[in-house]
């Protein structure tokens, strides 16, 4: 475990801090429920229609993102980079995600930036997978430093050669972390010249705690390109934070990350909040586990469903097997799944079922969301 008393660490200790968070990263998931008690998808339920008028086969589940057309609305959300276990990950991540057609996400790339050692964990997606959309991962602690760079934007660009960028938003997660990211006092001002200097879409991601309405007006305004609304429902990184044990004894007669492991807005209300609001890209994140949910996140109005945890799994499995057939069979399943979402709504497509939500019904705690 980190020794948090040192102050002045040597380039070798921090990336040994580096590696060593990052691995944690990718362990605890695997191995300890650190999933929201909650699942808002539960809550959403899907209007059946039992005679389809259309072949299952011609059910069209291609769609864009940005430039490039996909053959799903599925993304592999992002998962890791900045360990040499990442990278293997993130290779097989990428060849599925290529052989597929669908979107790729890498991990913050603060990693790379801080140890050039650590940069091929991150390139390998681009040189397994050259035509693909794959979407790059900055922090708003990054881009909110007092000393922030421009040109560290353009070296994740150039690391991944980023089709879209996104700027994760992990307030909750940095606020729990020892030593974490707690200002944003000059956010505004430094992505200003990131949107002046960058015409690459940019889109602002949350990573579990969800999006409310008034914040994605104002970064829709402030020139972001879409949202990726990681809302609550599946891992809850506050969680993992309380089983990596860093917080100070000393202070606190409660784990913060424990207490806060529940905090934020469920992914369903998220997409609605944003949608609200905004007509850019909304891509889904935060609890989906199957095509239904990509379903119901389209009949909300997001663009395209992100899942990581999911693939986490599967990538493991295929890194102990040295395959990637297991990340090939889950994007398969998803596909699957989707049509077969569609076909028993009697909806043609992915476009079709956008922003339907009288194809929905809300449900539970869900319902009150709305209805308080």
């Amino acid at each position: 475990m980190i020794d948090s008393n040192k102050k002045d660490m040597s380039k070798p200790n921090q990336s040994k801090e580096i590696m060593d968070r990052k691995i944690e990263h990718l362990k605890i998931p695997l191995e300890y429920d650190v999933q929201h008690s909650k699942n808002y998808f539960d809550d959403l339920k899907l209007i059946h229609y039992p005679i389809p008028d259309i072949e299952f086969e011609d059910i069209d589940l291609t769609a864009t993102f940005f430039d490039k057309k996909i053959s799903a609305p599925i993304c592999i959300s992002a998962i890791t980079g900045g360990h040499p276990i990442s990278k293997e990950i993130n290779e097989i991540l990428a060849k599925a995600a290529e052989q597929e057609n669908i979107i790729m996400s890498v991990g913050s790339q603060r990693a790379g930036i801080e140890d050039p050692t650590l940069l091929d964990s991150f390139k390998i997606t681009r040189d397994v997978a050259p035509e693909i959309p794959i979407i790059g991962n900055i922090g708003l602690g990054q881009i909110s430093s007092q000393d922030f760079e421009i040109e560290i934007f353009n070296k994740c660009i150039d690391m991944i050669q980023a089709d879209v960028m996104a700027i994760h938003l992990n307030t909750l997660h940095e606020l729990v972390q020892d030593k974490g990211d707690i200002s944003s006092k000059f956010f505004r001002k430094n992505f200003q010249k990131v949107r002046e200097t960058y015409k690459i879409p940019i889109i602002a991601k949350e990573v579990g705690t969800g999006f409310n309405q008034d914040l994605a007006e104002i970064l829709d305004k402030l020139g972001f390109d879409g949202f990726d609304v990681g809302g609550t429902g599946g891992t809850s990184f506050a969680a993992i934070e309380s089983k990596r044990k860093n917080f100070d004894n000393k202070l606190y007669s409660r784990d913060p990350a424990e207490v806060f492991r529940e905090w934020g807005i469920p992914t369903p209300v998220s997409i609605i909040y944003v949608r609200n609001v905004s007509q850019k890209l909304v891509i889904a994140t935060g609890g989906l586990r199957t095509g239904i949910d990509i379903a119901k996140s389209i009949a909300l109005g997001a663009n395209i469903g992100g899942l990581a945890y999911n693939f986490l799994k599967s990538a493991w499995k295929d890194r102990r097997d040295k395959v990637i057939s297991n990340t090939i069979k889950e994007i398969k399943t998803l596909k699957n799944e989707l049509r077969s979402c569609l076909w028993l709504m009697n909806v043609k497509s992915v476009d079709n079922l956008k922003s339907k939500r009288n194809k929905c019904i809300f449900l539970g705690e869900l319902y009150r969301w709305f209805h308080q």
